[in-house]
């Protein structure tokens, strides 16, 4: 690949904030499908009907094991390819639509549309398995190059938390077609509660739209050509350096139980839904929206809190609140009450997901600020790696509860699983807030540190731009 690159910096103001921020539709719409309707589809009598262990096995594997491995591969090749049109697109372009492929596949088993006689099926489980393989390494392909984009576009807090506000906005958004569009799709195509038809095609469009999504955002960002010179160090090498940092071993920690706290929430919905409000699964929604709603509503008080307070207290405080606001779940009845419930804990997850994202910037600045090369691709392919840990924790948790419960039993006890449910959410939710704030106490970037961060940073990337047109001249 050539060294030659003529970049201009990205769009400034708002109008690239937004461009970026676009493909958080994309981001947040495969992984709420995934996240949120995989195993209701895999393991439900009326579908797959796959072994729960079968299929939680099968998740957590290839998006909690297979991700620790492709994400620092994916991150650190972003880091060191050089193309005319920059690191982090080409990889993006590719896994984008190669997303859609696998996506559709995961709700086209080779079963002829039917639902296995015997769920403990090994052929099927493999065939879950080399899809979800696959589907994670495109997803990866595409998430981890585009999130790297926005610490190296964006200095500072205030425009950084800015990005993040947008970009939740824009998530909204990919989360509602995934959590509402697709069990509408789903239910206007399928002829039966069994037909696989509905699920097939709704992975198809919402696929075709969050693919896009990812794409669309890259017109008009540029990626900064003071740091696609950098000489990156050998992809192992660079690995190597990333998971020695102390401050990144901290945070992907607090990162990874942030993400079973928010995963925890769109996989428990369904079964929540159907086995304590006597709901359909698909009508999760209902519980969803709310709480997506609570994010978008008190994003703002979260940003002015973030601005003034700092990183540690505001993530403390939302988590604190997270965990206090899941405890009505052991005692609501009906939908009403569940949507109020859903949105008091959407309004604090506001907070997590601000606070945690915009702290990615700085542990990736403090990085630059040591080594003097600029390696977003690198720290966040480690984010990634730790936070698709959650995709074994969450499904492992999960089935821990169905079997207390006796969920998948001839004759299941519906008090045993109403009660055991609720209680199992609770106290999950509980051991991941508790953790996290354990090594939030310890992480050593607050509100003094990160300022201090963020105008050395500044200063350095000012002297790069110089020694380029000194360069040039």
């Amino acid at each position: 690949m050539g060294e030659g690159i003529n970049l201009s910096l990205p769009l400034k103001g708002r109008a690239g904030k937004l461009a970026y921020a676009f493909g958080s539709i994309g981001d947040t719409g495969f992984y709420q499908i995934i996240m949120m309707w995989s195993l209701p589809f895999l393991i439900g009598k009326e579908l797959l009907h796959l072994d729960y262990w079968l299929a939680c096995i099968a998740i957590g594997l290839t998006f909690g094991v297979w991700n620790a491995i492709n994400d620092p591969i994916v991150g650190a090749m972003s880091d060191k390819i050089r193309t005319r049109f920059g690191r982090r697109k080409p990889f993006i372009a590719i896994g984008a639509p190669l997303s859609i492929l696998f996506l559709v596949l995961l709700f086209t088993p080779p079963t002829g549309g039917k639902s296995l006689a015997q769920p403990f099926d090994l052929w099927i489980f493999f065939y879950i398995f080399i899809v979800l393989f696959c589907w994670a390494w495109a997803y990866t392909m595409a998430a981890v190059p585009w999130f790297a984009l926005y610490p190296e576009i964006w200095e500072g807090v205030k425009d950084r938390s800015e990005v993040v506000m947008y970009r939740q906005i824009f998530a909204i958004i990919g989360g509602a077609l995934a959590v509402a569009a697709f069990p509408i799709i789903v239910a206007s195509f399928s002829k039966t509660e069994s037909d696989f038809t509905g699920w097939i095609l709704a992975a198809a469009i919402l696929g075709t739209i969050f693919a896009g999504a990812y794409l669309l955002s890259l017109i008009g960002v540029r990626e900064r050509k003071e740091f696609v010179i950098d000489k990156s160090p050998p992809m192992a090498k660079s690995i190597i350096m990333t998971f020695k940092n102390k401050t990144l071993r901290t945070y992907v920690v607090m990162d990874l139980m942030t993400w079973c706290m928010t995963g925890w929430l769109s996989t428990t919905m369904p079964f929540f839904a159907k086995n304590c409000l006597g709901l359909n699964e698909t009508d999760a929604f209902m519980l969803m929206a709310p709480s997506m709603l609570g994010i978008l509503t008190f994003f703002i008080l979260w940003r002015k809190i973030y601005m003034m307070y700092g990183p540690k207290i505001t993530l403390g405080a939302a988590t604190i609140g997270f965990a206090l606001a899941f405890l009505p779940c052991l005692f609501v009845q009906n939908v009403i009450q569940g949507a109020i419930w859903a949105f008091s804990v959407g309004a604090c997850m506001a907070g997590i997901v601000l606070a945690r994202e915009v702290m990615m910037g700085d542990v990736v600045d403090e990085d630059e600020i040591k080594t003097g090369l600029r390696r977003e691709g690198s720290y966040f392919g480690a984010f990634g790696a730790i936070e698709k840990m959650s995709f074994l924790i969450v499904p492992l948790s999960c089935a821990t509860i169905f079997q207390f419960i006796g969920y998948d039993l001839p004759n299941p006890n519906p008090n045993l699983i109403n009660i055991g449910l609720r209680t199992g959410i609770v106290v999950f939710t509980v051991i991941f807030a508790i953790i996290m704030l354990i090594f939030l106490r310890i992480y050593p970037i607050g509100k003094e540190k990160a300022a201090k961060i963020s105008k050395e940073i500044q200063k350095l990337h000012k002297e790069k731009v110089k020694r380029i047109k000194k360069q040039a001249s």
